[in-house]
């Protein structure tokens, strides 16, 4: 992909959280490189980041520490979203200090529940406290602002229930909507945990749900999927493989983008193995836009 001065490239990565496979050949320590490795390549101007731990001090589980000190070319927002806010899981946003500031007054940390203001709280059978990272970044070019703005927003929504993920992506939708300036650049990534004919993604995508809940019936913010309008008569491709397992049959990461001006020049699942080694259990999806 060339990265022309107007091209925007995005990742969304689940980084797969360090807690679950200590002492196994997928631990953290074993695979950080690959994981380090993966985003310097790319150049990415966003990364959509999912799983990653903080835990400062344990040199075998601090993801989030990890990738500060690795990638110190990008910016991080977002913390965990457990209670204590120290430690605990969370869906960062990395971003590249050479071209974007996030503005200061336009950014936050959300939870999926009804109410989202409260740190850890969980609504609608969710399984753990699920968030959204939002930011709004101001374009920089040669020290200076060129007046352009986009927001940036990650999450990771509830894999057991439909229903559960629908009215978190639901609350998604609402908010960027809520925050979005006219015809301004908007991109959500994330791990939805469901295909793309789910009630959740259709609901994301602008279709109009047959739903008894008439504030859900149609979403605020109609967005676009990067991977599908760039790959329009392709059979569904799967991003999930359990280590190289291939279990599941669908795609559950996504780039969705709103906004005038955008146009996706490709996306594509990376099939990042080397030698049997994966950098996670899920495959980076990334896109690149002409803005």
């Amino acid at each position: 992909m060339n990265n022309q001065p107007a091209d925007i490239r995005i990742l969304s990565f689940n980084f797969r959280n360090a807690f679950m496979d200590r002492g196994s050949p997928h631990a953290w320590p074993l695979r950080r490189e690959h994981c380090l490795e993966l985003v310097r390549r790319g150049g990415f101007d966003f990364v959509g980041a999912q799983e990653v731990q903080w835990e400062p001090g344990d040199a075998e589980t601090d993801q989030a520490g990890d990738l500060a000190r690795g990638l110190p070319e990008y910016g991080m927002l977002g913390g965990p979203r457990d209670a204590p806010a120290e430690c605990g899981e969370g869906t960062p946003i990395l971003f590249r200090r050479d071209r974007w500031e996030p503005v200061s007054d336009a950014q936050g940390q959300l939870w999926l529940s009804e109410t989202p203001d409260v740190r850890a709280s969980r609504s609608w059978d969710t399984d753990c406290p699920r968030i959204l990272v939002w930011a709004r970044f101001r374009e920089m070019a040669g020290g200076a602002t060129t007046g352009r703005t986009v927001i940036f927003a990650n999450t990771h929504l509830d894999y057991r229930f439909e229903h559960t993920a629908l009215l978190q992506a639901a609350l998604c939708d609402r908010v960027l909507a809520e925050r979005a300036l006219p015809g301004e650049a908007v991109f959500l990534t994330g791990d939805f945990n469901m295909s793309e004919r789910s009630w959740p993604v259709r609901y994301l995508l602008g279709e109009p749900l047959p739903l008894p809940r008439v504030e859900l019936s149609t979403a605020p913010l109609p967005m676009r999927d990067a991977w599908r309008e760039a790959n329009p008569g392709a059979p569904d491709e799967r991003s999930y493989h359990g280590w190289g397992a291939e279990t599941a049959n669908s795609r559950i990461d996504y780039i969705l983008f709103a906004g005038a001006g955008l146009r996706v020049l490709d996306a594509a699942i990376d099939h990042a193995g080397r030698e049997g080694a994966y950098p996670s259990d899920h495959h980076p999806l990334r896109a690149s836009f002409a803005w």
